[in-house]
């Protein structure tokens, strides 16, 4: 029998990525014959994978085709389908690396959803890991943080023109590395959470900082979250080789080669796992035979395993609309309290008068300019009120309190947690837990006797905060404001998501989705998950008591509500005002001040002369 020439025997690895389908094929001699370009997969891993399959038996003939190995986030669960040969991925690369760079000493790599550094040990012709660090739950420093941020910015780029496809966003990429190679001087980037940098780039942009400096600043911040995180203080030896989906990126190799000059970027760099896993499976002369109707029934079989969680329902939370103010509560010269509360996403008043009964009250997005919306809030209160009320002080909390208290000569500038307190005990003065989630933060206070005993805020994550539902309800088209709730409250089996970072958590939607789910399960599901985030990485193990108090935006939510009721298996307690609970607070806080000092005369410099002022200002980096 004649033996089949090596070169007509091939080796194929697939790296199924959290984002990709990467490819690689290798004869019998471990020369490397065909590299398939990068592929998006969108949720679709096994429908794409299948395709690719197809694609290598035409090119090289099924028969020609020895071994199918896999590697990657979604490579275990098909290798175990279609009864092939898996091998971790941090393995695969390493072996993908060191066949093309065998000297290599660290390995930076940047994929879709997961970052990583390796350090590799070199002695008598062999090799070790030294060390070995990933990220986290959380998409900043990943490929998944560029490819969102260069969404957002694809309506600065292309206007109104915007779809989700392969071709569509490799251009936006494109468009948006050869923009940022441009720049000369950078912007200054907190690459943090990835929803929290979109505020950050909004308020640069707003600043009149140059699309392409802020597109650089965003790689150089990349960077920088990547050495702090995941290299920390570590030194890394050279040779060094960036890899990964990320390393196609030449914005992001000019970033890294600021910090690390030497850094080089191999042949197939986003293959590498493709390449370890196709060299292990030759090495082991492994020879497969691949059943493919196992994944063209797929769909049908994922669709029956999505988990399910408890339909979306209040049984004992009482459901109260955030009520609207009487109009007769304000007679000439009413003396009022107003408190302001300026907060990372929205900015809020309560005008509340002798009798403690809010009388005006107001919610808008701050938009980056708390002295400027401040403004606009007092002329509206000037406008709708006239002289009919005579402000006694002001008192301002929130993240923007110093600045704003400040500008306006405020009596009383409050922490936001005191703030919340004391409006929350004003209502139920039982209370003893309160729940309060706002656009970026999150915060959890204890009450013991009408007093605040204990108390915890959101790390740098916007998972469990109210930009998290407002980020995803775009992405599904979804109005945030009532038609959110209708969606999530119609699904009778909410999809059970796991507790992820907003960018990853958008992934899993779309895969999903493609999996037949059906959108109002998808958004039910949401509402289970802001409340499991919120539990888990705000409460954590603090103690939960029996009167929970909701406030913030997501409060006015429904099926938020209802998620933490169905969770908990208790009442949730949501007042009227909620939205504004923490201005109403500073207010109370204000007259008590005034009351027990017994003054006449306040530190507020008036409405009007508030509203004329104009504020000129320079900026300086430190």
């Amino acid at each position: 029998m004649t033996k089949r020439p090596e070169t007509n025997r091939y080796f194929v690895g697939i790296d199924a990525g959290s984002v990709s389908l990467n490819a690689l094929v290798m004869n019998g001699f471990k020369a490397i014959v065909y590299e398939l370009p990068y592929k998006r997969h969108f949720g679709k891993v096994e429908e794409e994978t299948l395709s690719l399959i197809q694609h290598l038996y035409e090119k090289f003939g099924q028969e020609s085709i020895r071994s199918i190995a896999f590697t990657g986030n979604h490579g275990k669960n098909l290798s175990d389908r279609l009864g092939l040969f898996y091998e971790f991925e941090t393995i695969s690369q390493v072996l993908g690396v060191l066949f093309l760079n065998p000297d290599t000493k660290t390995i930076i790599s940047m994929g879709g959803q997961d970052t990583a550094l390796f350090q590799i040990k070199h002695r008598d012709g062999t090799w070790e890991l030294d060390y070995f660090a990933t990220n986290g739950p959380c998409a900043s420093g990943t490929g998944s943080f560029i490819d969102q941020q260069a969404e957002r910015l694809a309506t600065a780029l292309y206007e109104n023109n915007r779809e989700t496809s392969q071709i569509q966003l490799d251009r936006i990429l494109s468009d948006f590395i050869a923009l940022g190679l441009k720049s000369t001087k950078p912007a200054n980037v907190a690459c943090r959470c990835t929803v929290f940098t979109k505020s950050d780039m909004i308020h640069l942009q707003n600043k009149g900082e140059r699309l392409q400096d802020i597109i650089y600043g965003l790689h150089l911040g990349n960077a920088r979250n990547y050495i702090s995180t995941i290299v920390s203080r570590r030194v890394l030896e050279e040779p060094i080789v960036f890899v990964g989906g990320l390393s196609m990126n030449a914005l992001q190799v000019k970033a890294f080669q600021t910090y690390f000059p030497s850094l080089t970027v191999p042949s197939y760099s986003a293959s590498t796992g493709a390449l370890g896993v196709a060299l292990k499976a030759l090495e082991l002369g492994r020879e497969d035979e691949v059943n493919l109707d196992v994944l063209k029934s797929a769909p049908l079989d994922h669709k029956l395993s999505v988990p399910v969680a408890p339909r979306l329902e209040m049984k004992r939370t009482r459901w109260q609309d955030t009520g609207k103010i009487e109009r007769f509560l304000v007679t000439p010269k009413t003396r009022a309290y107003l408190g302001i509360d300026i907060g990372s996403t929205t900015t809020k008043y309560a005008l509340m008068n002798e009798r403690r009964e809010i009388i005006h009250k107001r919610y808008v997005p701050t938009q980056g300019k708390p002295i400027e919306v401040t403004q606009d809030l007092l002329q509206h209160i000037h406008g709708e009120l006239g002289n009919r009320v005579e402000i006694i002080g002001v008192a301002t909390t929130g993240s923007g309190r110093n600045v704003v208290g400040d500008f306006l000569n405020a009596d009383l500038i409050l922490d936001e947690i005191t703030a919340h307190a004391r409006g929350a005990v004003q209502i139920d003065p039982e209370v003893d837990t309160i729940f309060e989630i706002g656009g970026q933060d999150s915060k959890y206070i204890s009450i013991l006797n009408t007093h605040p005993l204990d108390f915890d805020m959101n790390k740098v994550c916007a998972a469990g905060t109210g930009s998290f539902l407002h980020e995803l309800a775009n992405k599904h088209g979804i109005h945030i404001v009532g038609e959110f709730q209708e969606v999530a409250l119609s699904s009778e089996q909410p999809v059970k998501l796991a507790e992820r970072c907003t960018v990853f958590m958008e992934s899993d939607l779309v895969a999903y989705h493609q999996k037949g789910v059906e959108r109002k399960d998808l958004i039910a599901g949401l509402c289970y998950a802001i409340v499991h985030n919120y539990l888990n990485r705000v409460v954590g193990k603090r103690k939960i008591g029996q009167r929970i108090m909701f406030l913030g935006g997501p409060s006015l939510n429904q099926g938020v509500v209802a998620g933490f009721e169905n969770v908990l298996d208790r009442e949730i307690l949501i007042p009227i005002n909620r939205e504004v609970l923490g201005a109403y607070g500073a207010a109370i806080s204000l007259q008590e001040k005034i009351q027990m000092e017994g003054k006449d005369s306040n530190l507020f410099r008036g409405i009007e002369s508030a509203i004329r002022d104009r504020m000129a200002y320079s900026e300086k980096t430190c």
